[in-house]
């Protein structure tokens, strides 16, 4: 069965890993700063119905979890961040409330140059690559395919990819891990990643968006309005990324694509474009029906493709993401769009799980094959009536 699994930030949400990596244990300080939002693009949002939580207690972390769960996700994503000689995984205070149903991934913060960038020499390397694996021992990690899933944020600033993948196996066995299910948070058709050694990409982010040409281009008229002061210039900005497209090409390509797991956003945080905050909101409270209507089919979509395309201890999709409150883009209820995006993803999800079973046990083609089968004894049995 396919499973979903959504990013989760749990810096902003849990005071003793906020504390260890910022110096403050306010994990909410950034959401409550006030904003200017302009007319097309909201001010930070803000959670509604689990409130400004702190998972440091065990009673919000399971109320996180419950509330997941009842959307038909599989599992967090959490991030492994190096921080004060060691690495701040947020999973100590999440796991208690997991239990065997509900499991957690990593994702190796490995290029944030707030916090490390990837040392030099390989003997401190070899050192990091055992400190991380001693963090994803403990905090319970999901299997893929048999080994531990690990996402490298940014695999295009490894220094040595192939060398560093190698260590992070090595480091893997030494920890007593069953192997090392990696893959690289980006996608990229040239084949080098899966070259250097990743089992599998994820589908880029908003900013890497080239899958489609832009609709509705601005006009020079729109540039002069915008430099006028007179319309909004990030709603100028906003028709060379069109969510519609992007969707319906992800949906019809993905075949085309090679091992690429897909990643559904909401919403895509967009700082260049914002520099006071804010979001573009593929979701928007605007327009609910059409939005949740697209949103909803590219999770459905993602999650046959998966269940066609990929072995069976393979098929994951990515939503990015649970909470993501700076970007915009959160899964979990909220003051701006309500239960709106909480529940087209539960919907998304039960749909999809249906049309999953009920294509289960069917001949070699699926679906399509059975429908000819169908149509040819149809046809048959017209013909000897007639």
């Amino acid at each position: 069965m396919v499973r979903v699994l959504a990013f989760f930030d749990t810096r902003y949400q849990s005071s003793a890993d906020m504390l260890s990596l910022t110096g403050t244990a306010d994990p909410w300080a950034r959401l409550r700063e006030a904003r200017p939002a302009s007319r097309q693009h909201f001010a930070l949002n803000q959670p509604s119905t689990l409130g400004m939580y702190d998972l440091a207690d065990p009673q919000a972390a399971a109320r996180v979890v419950a509330m997941a769960r009842g959307a038909g996700i599989d599992g967090f994503v959490v991030d492994c961040r190096w921080a004060g000689g060691t690495y701040v995984t947020g999973a100590q205070v999440l796991a208690p409330a997991t239990g065997e149903s509900f499991g957690l991934a990593f994702q190796w913060r490995n290029g944030d140059e707030n916090f490390w960038r990837e040392p030099a020499d390989r003997e401190t390397r070899a050192g990091r690559a055992a400190a991380l694996m001693a963090a994803l021992k403990a905090g319970q990690p999901t299997a893929v395919a048999g080994r531990t899933l690990l996402i490298v944020d940014r695999p295009k600033e490894l220094a040595e990819p192939a060398e560093t993948l190698a260590l992070l196996r090595s480091a893997a066995a030494g920890a007593g891990l069953p192997g090392l299910y990696l893959v690289a948070n980006r996608a990229e058709d040239k084949g080098r990643f899966l070259s250097a050694g990743f089992d599998a990409l994820i589908d880029p982010g908003p900013a890497e968006w080239h899958s489609c040409g832009p609709s509705n281009r601005p006009t020079g008229l729109d540039f002069l309005e915008v430099m006028a002061g007179l319309k909004d210039s990030v709603e100028y900005l906003d028709k060379f990324f069109p969510y519609l497209l992007f969707a319906v090409s992800r949906m019809i390509n993905r075949e085309q694509r090679g091992k690429v797991l897909p990643r559904v956003f909401p919403a895509f945080h967009d700082w260049a474009f914002h520099p006071e905050g804010g979001a573009t909101h593929l979701v928007a409270p605007g327009n609910k029906a059409v939005d949740t209507y697209w949103y909803g089919l590219f999770v459905e979509n993602a999650m046959l493709h998966t269940h066609e395309h990929f072995t069976a201890g393979e098929q994951i999709v990515f939503l990015d993401s649970w909470n993501g409150w700076l970007e915009g883009s959160q899964v979990e209820p909220s003051l701006l769009d309500g239960d709106l995006v909480y529940n087209a993803t539960r919907d998304a999800i039960d749909r999809g799980r249906y049309v999953i079973r009920t294509r289960e046990g069917l001949p070699e083609g699926g679906l399509a094959a059975e429908m000819r089968e169908r149509i040819r004894l149809l046809c048959d049995a017209a013909r000897s009536i007639s």
